[in-house]
């Protein structure tokens, strides 16, 4: 995720609509010197203002997380020149093999590369159109660094909508029900409701250890959970039949 390039498309979309930073930040509740950490990508605006931003200036999150404007022309020539080159690559292949192993060889490879292909166009798919990505399962930021040593955060959906925020040390940041709508993911802590952004296999979410974006990365398809003393009672009782990490 490029911020630089992210506050550039930014600026440009304020530039489109005449609207000063001032003018930007007074629609979105928040000061011209906000505008301006966006627009230099010296700060990462949350999911919450990223959502009214698409909204104020009619582009959908995917947009404003590439910091570019798509189109469905866009996506179908690249898909077009990856297709295009697999061809080739599968083309010679098929010649080795005929001139080595003959006519039923040929025919096995074909059936290998029809499946292939099928599997890559839906990798393809699932590339260009994120919101049919589902959030159960798994996520993690990797080797961040603080309270003194590196650890890991993760994000977990279980299957009866329970999500829980922990790292890698025991302790629990945050936990509660989530449910999808589309490519977002409404998350209520019971304090407080807020929005993931589910984007390929990665989810957006504001950060637990403070100002900024969180990105997690998927790794499993199932929930886990850390058992830990540090958790507090009813954390205990709301993930008890959870799967816990392995050591």
């Amino acid at each position: 995720m490029d911020q630089a390039k992210i506050g550039a498309f930014i600026a440009a979309l304020r530039r489109e609509k005449s609207w000063t930073q001032e003018e930007l930040g007074e629609r979105l509740g928040v000061t011209n010197k906000t505008i301006s950490r966006w627009e230099n990508g010296n700060y990462m605006p949350s999911v919450e203002m990223l959502t009214l931003l698409g909204k104020e200036f009619g582009v959908t999150l995917n947009e404003l997380l590439e910091g570019r404007k798509l189109g469905e022309a866009d996506f179908r020539a690249a898909a077009d020149e990856k297709l295009a080159q697999a061809m080739a690559r599968s083309g010679e292949r098929f010649r080795r093999w005929m001139n080595r192993y003959g006519a039923f060889a040929a025919i096995v490879l074909v059936l290998f590369l029809v499946i292939g292909m099928f599997i890559y166009a839906n990798w393809q798919y699932r590339q260009e159109h994120p919101k049919d990505v589902a959030p159960l399962g798994t996520f993690a930021c990797r080797d961040l660094w603080y309270d003194g040593g590196l650890r890991w955060l993760y994000l977990t959906f279980a299957h009866d909508g329970r999500y829980a925020i922990f790292d890698s040390a025991g302790r629990l940041f945050e936990y509660g029900t989530y449910n999808r709508e589309g490519n977002v993911v409404r998350l209520d802590s019971g304090k407080e409701t807020r929005w993931a952004v589910v984007k390929g296999t990665r989810i957006f979410d504001r950060s637990a250890l403070g100002e900024g974006l969180m990105d997690y990365e998927f790794i499993s398809r199932q929930p886990v959970f850390v058992n830990s003393d540090l958790w507090p009672p009813e954390a205990q009782s709301f993930l008890w039949s959870a799967k816990a990490l392995p050591e």
